[in-house]
């Protein structure tokens, strides 16, 4: 097959051209991400470029794409078809299941409540910073804009009708200081309000050594036995959740896969071979543990099916910083996209039942899971709605 000639621009003079890595840093506004997306903006020729691999990047809407693309690769369609939270949950909103009246806690960084996604979904929008001077920074946070526009957002989120009391926080300087006093404040809202909330979204992951950890864990026990769920990264270790995504048919469960930010060979359950061989190589020590936990090799790969539950974070679009009406397309996704996914969920149940309880929620979220080609457990909306429904009318 005859390779086709590279157009003469920057690409040319790199040895080896990561696509992906240098179409992500066009999202940047660092110096070295203007520099590299003027560069981009020159470019004519883009079609020698694998098709798979433009699928992976990062790309947001205000991006100037080359007019030779590869063959079938349709940036603004993969957008739109990123939108789709997947899983049947579009069939939800059709039917009237959109987390209209439930009202949800999220606690992230700063966000525009202006972006066409969810500026009518924002009832408040308080900030919690420290220092306080931090409160003179307008910036606004790509990461706050994605989760909830994940969670709310009307064209690409879970629960469109449920409003948000939005906590905006530091999470670069401030550990959780910000969040303790954001948790603080909606048990304070439950106190003084006649609807509650009843589950708080936060898109944190967990360190022995960030300020103020102690008291946050503290302060979610508190906030439980008042019946407020707080979904962060802590719930979902110890619910075995993890991310996932589907980068073909968004609504079929077996298209699903373990998360990308996962290597190669973590992606997918492991094979008796693979399973055999890894514990052939440890101490006998090891083995004998291993087998006096899971007794055979298909005990343990059956364990690993049965515990792990994908939530989609891969392959999503949400709203980018870049303006009130533009978007972002994230191909690896982690945690932080899975979160507002599940609270989502979440929301949808609550609209159902609104005395549902988590423990409830948990038990019907892994009854009545999907599984993927390889036998691994995704959520299943649909499925999750209909037994909430069932349970109400018996």
């Amino acid at each position: 097959m005859e390779r086709k000639e590279k157009p003469k621009n920057y690409l040319e003079k790199q040895e080896k051209i990561n696509i992906p890595e240098f179409i992500n840093l066009t999202c940047s506004e660092a110096e070295e991400g203007a520099k590299l997306k003027k560069q981009i903006s020159e470019i004519d020729d883009l079609s020698y470029v694998s098709k798979e691999i433009l699928e992976s990047a990062t790309f947001d809407t205000t991006f100037h794409w080359p007019k030779k693309l590869p063959e079938g690769f349709d940036p603004e369609k993969l957008m739109e078809e990123r939108k789709n939270p997947g899983l049947g949950i579009r069939k939800l909103h059709e039917e009237g299941i959109t987390g209209k009246g439930v009202i949800v806690g999220l606690i992230d960084q700063r966000i525009s409540t202006s972006h066409s996604e969810f500026r009518n979904n924002i009832i408040s929008n308080k900030e919690y910073y420290e220092p306080e001077t931090l409160k003179d920074d307008t910036e606004v946070s790509m990461h706050g804009l994605g989760v909830t526009s994940l969670l709310v957002g009307k064209n690409c989120g879970v629960a469109p009708d449920a409003n948000v009391v939005y906590g905006a926080i530091n999470a670069e300087t401030d550990g959780f200081l910000g969040y303790i006093r954001a948790l603080k404040d909606i048990i304070e809202y439950n106190k003084n309000n006649e609807q509650k909330i009843k589950i708080v979204s936060v898109s944190k992951g967990f360190s022995k050594n960030i300020p103020g950890v102690n008291e946050w864990l503290e302060l979610k026990n508190d906030a439980k036995k008042l019946g407020i769920t707080v979904i962060d990264s802590d719930y979902f270790a110890e619910n075995s959740i993890t991310g996932g995504g589907s980068k073909i048919n968004k609504d079929q469960f077996d298209d699903y896969e373990l998360p990308l930010f996962y290597e190669d060979s973590q992606k997918k359950t492991p094979s008796l071979r693979d399973v055999e061989s890894k514990v052939s190589l440890m101490s006998e020590d090891f083995q004998k543990k291993f087998f006096d936990q899971y007794k055979t090799y298909q005990n343990y790969i059956d364990t690993f099916n049965n515990n792990y539950l994908i939530v989609p974070c891969d392959y999503r679009a949400m709203a980018s910083k870049e303006g009130n009406n533009e978007y972002r397309c994230d191909a690896k996704g982690g945690w932080s996209w899975a979160i507002p996914y599940f609270a989502g969920v979440f929301a949808l149940a609550l609209q159902i039942n609104p005395d549902l309880k988590n423990e409830e929620f948990l038990g019907i979220v892994r009854k009545i899971a999907g599984k993927n080609k390889d036998g691994v457990k995704v959520i299943n909306p649909i499925g999750i709605i209909d037994a909430i429904q069932k349970d109400l009318t018996e």
